[in-house]
């Protein structure tokens, strides 16, 4: 059921493939997401997708979410094989569901999606993305897909890269200034984008996505996703 994005004169449809951390549990991401879908309004679908690897809830939920549960991640973080095996895995899910119009990805999934973004461009220069934006939430910094193949696990950083690696691709960056799980892993992917495509806003609700009582936060991210998804719109 994907949608595709309309003319120009009209407000776009988008199509999300949501990944998500430290829980992705599809319940978590739809909670977590409600404020700021509803300020976007009821024109977008979604689709909240889990991953596979058990893992305990964590500990910023436990008041939200039962902790004795499942819950999954994407990937193990300290292990290159079973990252490599999740950019497969979204690859193929791409393939069969896709395609989308954008991609959201907090946590360790802003991490895989942006893994996986620079790997289709490193390997695929000439083809074009499965989606037409991307907005990362608490992103961790993505790894080198090079140094992935060969068993090592590598953040990449914009000082040593020469060049931004994300390119064509409207992206918005959102973060807390307070983040105290993943301080500094944010920003480096900001610095990897796109100069002329990229847009960020800082909040202070940490290393989450602002809820419906950070009324200002909720307004402030809504503000930069429209203007991605505008220029995504525009083909931009």
């Amino acid at each position: 059921m994907a949608a595709s994005i309309q003319p120009a004169a009209e407000a776009p449809m988008l199509h999300k493939y949501v990944l998500d951390s430290p829980a992705p549990y599809g319940i978590i991401m739809e909670s977590q997401l409600s404020a700021i879908r509803h300020e976007l309004g009821q024109i977008h679908e979604y689709d909240f997708v889990e991953g596979t690897i058990s893992s305990p809830l964590a500990p910023e939920l436990h008041g939200f979410f039962p902790p004795d549960d499942t819950y999954f991640n994407y990937f193990h973080n300290d292990s290159a094989p079973s990252i490599l095996k999740a950019l497969e895995d979204l690859s193929n899910f791409l393939e069969r569901e896709g395609p989308y119009d954008g991609i959201i990805g907090f946590s360790q999934g802003g991490c895989l999606a942006a893994t996986f973004i620079i790997h289709h461009l490193q390997k695929h220069p000439n083809k074009p993305l499965p989606f037409k934006c991307a907005i990362f939430l608490s992103s961790i910094t993505p790894a080198d897909p090079n140094d992935l193949k060969k068993g090592m696990i590598r953040f990449l950083q914009p000082e040593t890269c020469g060049k931004p690696l994300v390119r064509g691709l409207a992206t918005t960056h959102i973060w807390g200034r307070n983040d105290d799980q993943w301080p500094g892993m944010s920003e480096p992917l900001y610095e990897l984008c796109d100069a002329h495509q990229r847009n960020f806003f800082l909040h202070d609700e940490g290393h989450t996505i602002p809820a419906a009582r950070a009324k200002d936060a909720i307004l402030g991210c809504v503000k930069v996703i429209r203007r991605t998804l505008d220029r995504a719109a525009l083909g931009a």
